[in-house]
């Protein structure tokens, strides 16, 4: 799905190379082959060491980058899932290191786009904030609920739904192609967040 929210310039990964840099990465690649290639015959132990240490060394080399720990946080986290999927692709023959960091650089990018896409929204929402309080009772009901900090509550899926049909006014078979999903589908999750919004609310005033 396209996404026209802001223009990302894509990060630019480079690295420092010392002499000692040269010998750890040397020594990393050799080590995270062999492991790679136990865990691909199905050593869970070797597996899990791997992970163990990529998760160091993509959250090092990402906090170096962008600074901001919870976004390398959900990055690393976004990564890791993608090596998982992916590692039955690598081939022992070719360096490891250019195939890791192939993944580390989509998924951070992802992620970027990601977070400004919930950003753009949250600000087209907050814009229309006196358009939906003229409506009538029902939409200034929902309306109310609708707050920045409970929507944030809500997970990834409920929010977009709630944000495209009850902010941005997207019709239901408008927010379904947008989100790939089923017209009906749209509607379960509408209700279903308006409902647990009403909840979350209930529960403040109480």
């Amino acid at each position: 799905m396209p996404v026209s929210v802001v223009t990302l310039k894509e990060p630019v990964f480079l690295e420092t190379v010392t002499k000692s840099t040269q010998t750890k990465r040397r020594s990393d690649e050799q080590r995270w082959r062999k492991l790679m290639g136990s865990a691909q015959a199905g050593n869970e132990l070797d597996y899990r060491q791997l992970l163990s240490e990529l998760t160091d060394v993509i959250y090092n080399f990402l906090r170096s980058r962008f600074g901001n720990h919870h976004f390398t946080e959900d990055c690393v986290q976004e990564t890791l899932i993608a090596i998982h999927q992916a590692r039955h692709t690598y081939d022992q023959s070719r360096p490891f290191r250019p195939w890791l960091f192939a993944i580390v650089r989509h998924k951070a990018i992802d992620t970027l786009r990601k977070q400004s896409t919930r950003q753009k929204m949250t600000r087209q929402y907050r814009g229309e904030q006196e358009i939906l309080s003229q409506t009538n009772a029902q939409s200034e009901a929902e309306s109310e609920m609708i707050s920045g900090r409970l929507l944030d509550s809500l997970s990834e899926e409920y929010r977009d739904v709630l944000v495209l049909t009850k902010i941005i006014g997207f019709s239901v078979a408008e927010t379904a192609a947008k989100l790939g999903i089923s017209q009906s589908l749209v509607k379960v999750r509408v209700h279903r967040a308006i409902r647990k919004l009403s909840r979350l609310m209930e529960a403040e005033q109480s």
